[in-house]
């Protein structure tokens, strides 16, 4: 919660400030500084631990003064400056904190200031810093982790680059050997950010090593790293159900004030304080201790030309590059798009397009809005797929994108547009479903929540194509505790509801319900998962992507709950498209086609291959 940390000691330090009082302020202002390392503003965070050195020095507080001028120098260092200076300033300030007992500090400052040798080429007095440094037990795991870091730098810059593949590797090891000690989703997600050097530098190695095989393994292990820790079902928490329930009526009182035009504040803030306490008792679940190795290269050819499929996966690289690794059965490739900067310029305005262009326009309004959107798609797709085109015709097509691209509507644009499209979180996870056992769908459960136009008749429809096979939940039917009890008996879920996605707590985000919202720390409450969820919902086929570039929404916790397929958008939906494209789509499902070729022959079928956002997330065929 990186946002609220920052607000809550931006406004402590100023009201401290204005108290004079002079040692709380400057504790507050070192926090904040290493709140800005970790939001990788180095820059700002030098120039405020300098500030909080020089408080801490007016009081004669020496202990503190070195270790926010400790602060200081690890954030100059990651601004990628080269100052020799630095490496006296470094031992003398790690011998201050070591005089004062504080040897993680120092350790830390060692360990920073080895980078700065490294980037000096002085590698002698990089190596002699980093075997002065002997980690105790109880060595903060970030510090663990920066040294791993460190050491895979300084084997790199002797040209060793498989010592420092395996020093990346070890370090990612110990991150998810803590990570898979916690059962809460959103925690895991957060502590991601602590391995995100660490990552990035596999990354810069594979890139630079050039094999397929290579890249793949490093996009596999620096990419959606919650994916590679085993889940587990929480306990069951009465406590926890109740909480949910009250938080859904405040909701229904919030709304109902609102529209009547009612002051929501006191409401509002209730609500906001029972989510924290939902979310701080997730975050005492227990984790499964378990991690998965991430598959082959090898192992997974065999399986794309099982379905003569293709696999593209995007990856930001050091340095501001796009690159594309593409893979069939039998070929593969690693291709420079360029500039990641130009497609994230391209991305700034696409989110907007979508939304409006989902919206009842005039049609003068619409025609402008659907053209801006054309362009934009059309230009991002020559960005991201042009290159690799030839090997993209006639085939399914298992996407598996870099952070940035995490939201992109991939089944609209051109070069894709009426392919099977899927969206795993890792290429790893599809093809652990495509050597899992293959469940028919036998039952399937239909939810139409309140104020959707046509909601009922598309539920009414696509529950026709399963016959007695479908149940439908309607109108005060539809409540949380209802469609919870028919989720937990379903092969197939389909919601038709407004959905709203919550960028600052991803996994409060909801399907709006009679009762008010079903929200992502419901779906862990269900003892039975089903294998394939369609949201017919605005907004939840999107994801905030987190500091260390691991997506969470509402459809990666249906999936790290165990769903194998969720059909959803990233975008607005157009109620019209929605009723029409779903019902389509279940025609194919009931009559067992796998999910991915069910929607893209169903809006092919209907002509609307230009207009449906949805697609597939996870293993969709």
């Amino acid at each position: 919660m990186q946002h609220e940390a920052t607000d809550a000691i931006r406004d402590a330090s100023l009201v401290l400030g204005r108290r004079r009082l002079r040692q709380s302020q400057a504790e507050a202002l070192l926090v904040l500084a290493r709140l800005k390392i970790g939001q990788d503003e180095p820059r700002e965070a030098r120039k405020i631990a300098r500030r909080a050195a020089r408080l801490f020095a007016g009081r004669g507080s020496d202990a503190w003064a070195a270790r926010a001028q400790a602060v200081a120098l690890s954030a100059e260092v990651l601004t990628g400056v080269r100052r020799a200076a630095l490496l006296d300033e470094a031992a003398n300030i790690a011998g201050q904190l070591k005089a004062q007992g504080l040897v993680h500090d120092a350790s830390a400052v060692l360990l920073q200031s080895a980078r700065m040798a490294i980037r000096l080429d002085d590698l002698p007095a990089a190596r002699a810093r980093v075997r002065s440094v002997r980690q105790r037990a109880d060595a903060p795991l970030e510090n663990r982790l920066l040294q791993h870091q460190v050491k895979a730098e300084l084997a790199k810059a002797t040209r060793r680059r498989k010592p420092a593949m395996q020093h990346v590797r070890d370090g990612l090891a110990e991150l998810h050997d803590w990570q898979s000690s916690f059962g809460s989703l959103d925690l895991q997600s957060s502590l991601v950010g602590h391995g995100r050097g660490l990552a990035a530098e596999g990354l810069r190695l594979a890139v630079e090593d050039g094999r397929p095989e290579v890249v793949f393994e490093w996009t596999e292990r620096a990419r959606a790293l919650t994916s590679r820790v085993a889940a587990v079902r929480p306990p069951d928490n009465p406590e926890g159900a109740a909480q949910l329930q009250e938080l859904r009526e405040l909701h229904a009182q919030i709304r109902a004030a609102d529209a009547d035009g009612r002051p929501v504040t006191a409401l509002v803030r209730s609500a906001s304080a029972l989510q924290q306490k939902i979310r701080e008792k997730a975050w005492h679940d227990p984790g499964s201790g378990v991690v998965t190795e991430p598959a082959t290269l090898d192992a997974l050819l065999p399986q794309l030309a099982k379905h003569n499929g293709v696999m593209v996966t995007h990856l930001a690289t050091h340095g501001g590059r796009l690159r594309v690794l593409v893979a069939t059965g039998d070929e593969t490739r690693v291709v420079d798009l360029g500039p990641w900067d130009d497609v994230k310029h391209i991305l700034r305005g696409l989110q907007a397009d979508l939304d409006v262009s989902a919206a009842h326009l005039p049609e003068p309004l619409r025609a402008v809005v659907r053209d801006s959107l054309g362009d934009r798609l059309a230009t991002l797709s020559e960005r991201l797929l042009a290159p690799v085109a030839d090997l993209l015709s006639g085939r399914p097509v298992l996407v598996v994108p870099t952070g940035g691209l995490a939201g992109t509507p991939w089944t609209l644009l051109p070069h894709l547009r009426g392919l099977p499209v899927t969206q795993p979180r890792s290429a790893t996870l599809w093809l652990a479903h495509q050597h899992g056992p293959d469940h028919p769908r036998r039952r399937a459960a239909f939810v139409a929540g309140p104020r959707v136009d046509r909601a009922h008749e598309e539920v009414r429809r696509a529950a026709a194509a399963w016959g007695e096979q479908g149940s439908v939940l309607e109108a005060a039917d539809a409540s949380a505790e209802q469609v919870s009890a028919r989720a937990a008996d379903a092969d197939v879920l389909h919601v038709a509801a407004h959905g709203r996605h919550s960028a600052d707590n991803p996994l409060f985000s909801g399907l709006e319900l009679a009762d008010g919202p079903w929200f992502g720390y419901d779906i862990d409450r269900l003892p039975h998962v089903p294998r394939t969820v369609v949201l017919s919902a605005c907004e939840l086929g999107r994801s905030t992507v987190r500091w260390g570039e691991e997506a969470i929404g509402m459809t990666q916790a249906w999936l790290h709950a165990g769903a194998c397929t969720v059909i959803a958008s990233p975008a607005s939906v157009d109620d019209d498209v929605a009723c029409e494209v779903l019902a389509e789509t279940h025609a194919g499902l009931a009559a067992g086609r796998l999910p991915a070729y069910a929607l893209a022959d169903a809006t092919q079928r209907l002509g609307l291959g230009d207009r449906s956002s949805f697609m597939c997330f996870g293993a969709g065929w």
